[in-house]
């Protein structure tokens, strides 16, 4: 008796820890599985990007408070005053908080200016960090229109080259084109006996007991200039002017 209620009891139910989906086939590709080709996300485009970083910016700016735009003549003018002052702030808020006759005059705010300080000093880091990141987005930038400038200016000297064979005449006007471009570059880099700094001298060594309070002179090396190019880019523009 007890061997017939073994056969004919149902199978034991799943657990808690799986569930009825994981034996159905038909919810095998919803598991993940490998055999199934995933849908790749859509390409987002620069103009994407671009619209959505403003709009990050827009909320960003929104939450400064008091945000001034400025005339750019205005920047240096009123940069010049705020470098000085905290150094003025400071003592003339213990001035005005110590001394009765200068509160009473009712000629500073000591209150806002505390804030103003405050900010400053919350907001310079935020500052900092802004700058880094522009400069960052810019060099980003640059540095992916310097890398198709240098491939141009080899797709320049193959089509130099090519426009030499009798069956490239449709390709004359297009290395016209390039070679004035061309020019105006090689015209805008630097010479390069004037990009080679000379070796600075060796300092002269200092005198016995010297070191303890006088530096060594130290001249820091030349960077490159607004007229010179990333190497990869010389490089291309010598082959450039090969004949």
């Amino acid at each position: 008796m007890d061997k017939k209620r073994a056969v004919d009891a149902p199978a034991d139910p799943p657990t808690t820890s799986e569930s009825v989906n994981d034996v159905v086939p038909g919810n095998l590709a919803a598991a993940g599985d490998p055999s199934t080709p995933s849908t790749p996300p859509p390409q987002v485009t620069p103009e994407d990007l671009a619209a959505s970083f403003i709009a990050m910016i827009d909320q960003f700016q929104a939450q400064i408070p008091n945000f001034q735009h400025h005339d750019p003549s205005d920047i240096r003018r009123v940069a010049a005053i705020a470098r000085f002052a905290p150094d003025l702030i400071v003592p003339t808020i213990a001035t005005t908080m110590s001394f009765a006759p200068a509160a009473q005059r009712n000629l500073f705010d000591v209150e806002a200016n505390q804030m103003a300080i405050r900010k400053q000093n919350a907001f310079q880091p935020v500052i900092q960090r802004l700058t880094a990141l522009t400069d960052g987005l810019q060099f980003t930038v640059n540095n992916g229109l310097a890398e198709a400038g240098a491939q141009a200016l080899d797709v320049y000297t193959w089509a130099k080259a090519y426009a030499r064979r009798p069956d490239a005449t449709a390709l004359h006007p297009y290395v016209a084109a390039l070679s004035r471009v061309v020019k105006k570059v090689i015209n805008h880099r630097k010479p390069k006996s004037l990009a080679t700094p000379a070796p600075s001298p060796t300092p002269a060594p200092l005198p016995q007991g010297g070191q303890g309070f006088l530096a060594p002179t130290f001249v820091p090396p030349d960077r490159a200039g607004e007229d010179e190019f990333p190497d990869h880019v010389n490089k291309a523009l010598d082959r450039a002017m090969e004949d």
